[in-house]
């Protein structure tokens, strides 16, 4: 039985058994919103309509309710030619998909949402990865993970408290919109106004409002010194009465091709000209959302990537990797971390990180590494993971501001001492590494 998993390697086979196969220098594969495939034809040489109509009977017999009815022909018959506009649609959308007795095959998938994660296109950085490397841009980049609860968001508030402590300005920007949290370290949810979801609705209406209006300084005394950098954050927005309201308004779907994009570029662009930062640091969503796949594999100069042993972490990050790879010929700067559930020292901790580096290394070797591939015990390179042990004092309500109270500022300063210690300098150390700065371990 005919399948959405099956209907394309049938297609292709119904093709390869064509009695006029000869004539053709290529296939494109259209498979619609439905599932339903429409092929678009180029030929070396004209078919007749005989012949044409026999593709179209071998079509329906073949696939059935999965054929679309529609054919494309490159040299159709006079009267009948398909607008050029039409094909150059087709040639733009679709990618390289394979190459059987000298016939080759595109493939065109039009879905609805999730376009971030199933593109196939060449997709560019928010700003060149070049001026990252200059110091003319700051540098972009991602913490996502494919499940929750991997301590994704934790470590980019150790990242971002790290590099001001070394001197630097940093700009964290929540864009987990449906699970907000980043905030929420930082401050008391009663300070926390406006966001990331406000930004995106408001500034189409009012685009002369500046970004600063959804961004709030970090100052808490118990957590920063007065030679350390700026440290600036975008909350998510709040969550009150009104958030599903404005969360219902966003256009996951993209009904405009490209519209999230835009959007998310914008509002990097407007951070890079009104704030003198050096790093972006975006929290991501988590499993495949379209933001998600935006920020995660589109935009950034790098992206960290978390997960654990299980078998379904492994299957996401398979699929985030692919995507990544996909979607940037110089392939883009990956970090694995290992969430482990083991603290270090631990009787299962070693087996935990060879069994993690394992899987990393054959998962990048599939779906990463491309020319020069590395040996499984190469330091500094993707399939070489970040370990992050089990840290009781971080699970739980993990606050980073105070009442001003000696109790509370030194469980701040005993929270900062641990996101600044050994572990979490690691992530730090490789994200600097991808840029020409730190230290390499």
């Amino acid at each position: 039985m005919l399948t959405f998993d099956t209907e394309l390697r049938e297609a292709q086979q119904m093709v390869l058994r064509w009695p006029e196969k000869g004539k053709l220098q290529s296939v494109t594969v259209i498979r619609d919103v439905f599932a339903k495939l429409t092929f678009y034809m180029e030929t070396v040489e004209k078919i007749d309509q005989p012949d044409r109509d026999s593709f179209y009977l071998c079509a329906s017999g073949k696939l059935g309710n999965f054929f679309s009815g529609t054919v494309y022909w490159d040299k159709p018959k006079k009267g009948k030619r398909t607008p050029q506009p039409v094909l150059d649609i087709i040639k733009d959308l679709r990618h390289y998909w394979d190459t059987k007795e000298g016939i080759e095959f595109y493939l065109s998938e039009r879905a609805i949402a999730k376009k971030a994660w199933v593109q196939q296109a060449e997709q560019q950085p928010v700003w060149p990865y070049e001026e990252t490397i200059a110091g003319i841009s700051p540098k972009v980049v991602t913490f996502y993970s494919f499940k929750g609860g991997m301590g994704r968001t934790t470590t980019l508030a150790a990242v971002a408290l790290q590099m001001v402590r070394k001197g630097k300005n940093v700009m964290m920007v929540d864009t987990d919109i449906e699970a907000p949290g980043l905030a929420s370290l930082f401050f008391d949810e009663s300070r926390i106004e406006k966001g990331v979801l406000d930004y995106l609705i408001e500034h189409p209406l009012n685009p002369e409002q500046g970004v600063a209006r959804y961004v709030q300084d970090v100052t808490e005394p118990a957590l920063l010194r007065e030679e350390d950098g700026h440290l600036y954050l975008m909350p998510a927005g709040k969550v009150d009465g009104g958030y599903l309201q404005k969360l219902a308004r966003i256009d996951y779907q993209d009904h405009r091709n490209g519209a999230l994009r835009e959007a998310l570029e914008g509002l990097l662009k407007e951070i890079r000209r009104e704030y003198a930062i050096d790093y972006i640091l975006i929290d991501a969503r988590a499993g495949f959302h379209d933001m998600g796949g935006i920020v995660a594999a589109q935009l950034p100069h790098g992206v960290v990537l978390f997960g654990n042993g299980s078998r379904q972490s492994w299957e996401g990050l398979a699929l985030v990797l692919q995507t990544i790879s996909a979607g940037h010929r110089d392939i883009m700067p990956v970090a694995l971390a290992d969430c482990l559930g083991e603290v270090q020292g631990g009787p299962l901790y070693l087996e935990q990180r060879e069994r993690f580096l394992q899987k990393a290394y054959t998962v990048c070797l599939d779906y990463y590494y491309e020319n020069d591939v590395p040996g499984m015990e190469a330091q500094n390179v993707a399939h070489m993971p970040v370990s992050l042990p089990y840290n009781s004092l971080l699970r739980g309500d993990v606050l980073l501001f105070s009442n001003g109270s000696p109790q509370e500022d030194s469980q701040v300063k005993a929270i900062a001492d641990v996101l600044c210690g050994a572990d979490y300098k690691k992530v730090l150390d490789r994200v600097e590494m991808w840029f020409g700065e730190g230290e390499l371990v």
